[in-house]
């Protein structure tokens, strides 16, 4: 850990501190190796020691599996969808599920660090599915609209 250098009474010492733990410090004093008691309140580490469990193979398999059991057909998202442009919350839809809408329509207006943002449609289609309605927070790439 650390090494010092003391001179006591006109002798000089290499000490060479190894660990601290609790009130235990390890050391070596001119080559010899010593455990000795601290009287003073130690400083605790703001840093965590990492400890890890052993963990059995045959369990995380099981997981593994129940991780990868397949969507269902509703909760899947079309490969066709409109995506949230920036971060923000919606302010107000402005077409429904079932309508149909042409490049440059306004779909949404959304707000974003304080400032309104109209989301147009980059092209042409029908709604399938509002993913995100009113009043919703999205994050940037998040789904807003499934088209066809």
């Amino acid at each position: 850990m650390k090494k010092f250098d003391f001179n006591i009474n006109g002798g000089d010492y290499h000490v060479h501190i190894k660990s601290i733990e609790g009130d235990t410090a390890e050391l070596e004093v001119n080559g010899t190796p010593y455990s000795v008691k601290v009287k003073q309140e130690i400083k605790t580490s703001k840093t965590p020691i990492l400890v890890r469990n052993q963990s059995e193979s045959k369990s995380s398999g099981k997981r593994v599996i129940e991780n990868l059991t397949p969507v269902a057909n509703e909760k899947r998202p079309s490969s066709k969808t409109i995506k949230s442009p920036l971060p923000g919350s919606v302010i107000k839809v402005l077409i429904n599920e079932g309508d149909s809408f042409k490049e440059g329509d306004m779909l949404m207006v959304m707000e974003s660090m304080k400032m309104e943002n109209n989301i147009l449609a980059e092209r042409s289609g029908k709604v399938i599915k509002v993913c995100a309605p009113a009043g919703k927070a999205v994050l940037q790439d998040e789904a807003l609209f499934e088209v066809e």
